[in-house]
């Protein structure tokens, strides 16, 4: 298996460094012809047998070629450099690099000399070392990346109010890297590393295209497509006019033509495909089962349902250190966070959030991030309290529709119903004072929302079992 994970590494690198050599010889031929053959020698200096000199015409295409080689260029870069440097991917597991450990222990036992096992603890420390003072491993990962990052645990997920997890209200584990995998994180195959809302194995840049790089992979085939198209009507409409004049073909034009139609169906295609995903808040691994898969997600509970629920709970509790005033002597305090384990109807997004939201959590929020290759996408950022994405209107039904509500959502729900009871009570005051002003109707008792009577499930050990009740999770 290392060998192989080695072959693939090879062979990614090879073509992240073969393939842009292909692009930039390709693209110096096309700049050639369409600024030498076509602008200068035919339009601006033309012979004098065919037409006079059009300097206005060729001034034109050389500036808009130039403002789009430009944009295709800094759009690839910063692609690449995306790819390479901060591809997104999640750290593996303390348990993945012990492995390794003890592997390159066992073959130390074997006879290897004392220098070359010297060499091999070293270059496995720079993949993942143990720091003494806290005990926890520190990942290596791919030039540029932070090697101190730490891989996910169980506390990144319940400290949330919402989490993807498994049918039993962990957090999905992944068996490969051993660890928690984010929300919409995918294991690729080809580099053996989870990554975060992976959309592809691109070829082109020799990476996977993630959260972080999937803005300017949509800039970059865009912006190629204009270019492609660009240079296709230009050499094709020259040609057409030089073939009338001469009754010849310049067969650098038509393999100009050629190679416009080409990469720009492919460009097209890429850049269609790509921006609806953005519009639908999906990627190419999660469109492959669009329109039938069900998500699996732990929904916080801020206090039991009113009424015995009919769907798995799960409870996480941790205990944390009193420390100042509130701590006397030797003292914790014990957390306990319950979720409901709820699912989607099938083909349901629960991370949608409208076309245009949508699009903007992946392009950015002002007009200029949609076509320059500067920010990074809004949806790369997990700083916040309530899920590492943001979650649209199904999950909002699927709480009403299970009878919890976070505090916030509480606090308007009763706003509303006051507001609510206020108009009802003034608008039927108004009606019997017009039908009678001696007399004021009664419009009966406020309604009332019912006493915090939801009764948890026996608490279960994870490590003994699950149950169909609630699970402490320590």
């Amino acid at each position: 298996m290392a060998q192989a994970l080695f072959n693939k590494t090879a062979a990614n690198l090879w073509v992240s460094r073969i393939i842009p050599l292909v692009l930039i010889v390709i693209v110096a031929y096309v700049t050639w012809v369409v600024i030498v053959l076509i602008c200068a020698n035919y339009l601006i200096n033309p012979p004098q047998s065919l037409h006079t000199p059009r300097h206005g015409a060729g001034i034109a295409i050389i500036v808009l070629y130039s403002i789009l080689l430009l944009l295709i260029g800094v759009t690839y870069f910063r692609l690449l450099f995306t790819v390479i440097h901060n591809p997104g991917y999640v750290p593996r597991g303390p348990q993945w690099y012990a492995r390794q450990e003890q592997k390159t222990r066992g073959k130390h036992r074997h006879g290897r000399q004392h220098s070359k096992k010297d060499s091999d603890s070293s270059n496995e420390k720079s993949e993942g070392s143990r720091d003494p003072a806290s005990n926890a491993y520190i990942y290596g990962g791919s030039p540029g990346t932070a090697t101190t990052e730490l891989a996910p645990s169980i506390r990144d997920f319940y400290t949330k109010d919402a989490f993807v997890c498994q049918g039993d209200g962990r957090p999905i584990w992944c068996s490969t890297c051993l660890n928690y995998k984010p929300d919409r994180a995918h294991h690729c195959s080809e580099i053996e590393r989870c990554t975060r809302k992976m959309d592809h194995f691109c070829p082109w840049v020799g990476g996977v295209i993630s959260e972080t790089s999937f803005k300017f992979f949509i800039q970059f085939v865009a912006w190629t497509a204009v270019y492609c198209i660009f240079n296709l009507i230009v050499a094709a409409y020259f040609l057409a006019e030089y073939k009338r004049k001469t009754h010849t073909i310049n067969v650098h034009w038509l393999v100009t033509i050629c190679l416009g139609a080409l990469f720009g169906m492919f460009a097209i295609g890429m850049a269609g495909s790509s921006l609806q995903f953005a519009i639908l808040n999906t990627t190419t691994i999660e469109n492959l089962s669009r329109r039938n898969i069900v998500w699996t997600l732990a929904l916080y509970m801020p206090r039991p349902p009113e009424t015995p629920p009919n769907f798995r709970t799960i409870s996480y509790s941790a205990k944390q250190r009193l420390t100042g005033s509130d701590a006397t002597g030797d003292q914790a305090a014990c957390t306990i966070r319950s979720f409901a384990i709820l699912h989607t109807k099938p083909g349901e997004n629960p991370f949608d959030l409208g076309p245009f939201q949508n699009y903007k959590t992946v392009m950015g929020e002002h007009w200029y991030d949609w076509f320059l290759p500067i920010k990074y996408s809004p949806c790369c950022f997990h700083d916040g309290t309530d899920s590492q994405f943001t979650l649209g209107p199904v999950v909002q039904r699927m709480r009403r529709e299970a009878g919890i509500e976070l505090p916030e959502e509480a606090d308007e729900e009763k706003t509303h119903r006051r507001r609510r009871h206020r108009r009802r009570r003034r608008h039927r005051s108004d009606t019997a004072g017009t039908r009678d002003a001696g007399v004021v109707q009664d419009d009966g008792p406020n309604e009332k929302v019912g006493p915090d009577t939801g009764k948890h499930g026996d608490e279960v050990d994870l490590e003994s079992g699950l149950a169909n009740t609630n699970v402490i999770v320590q």
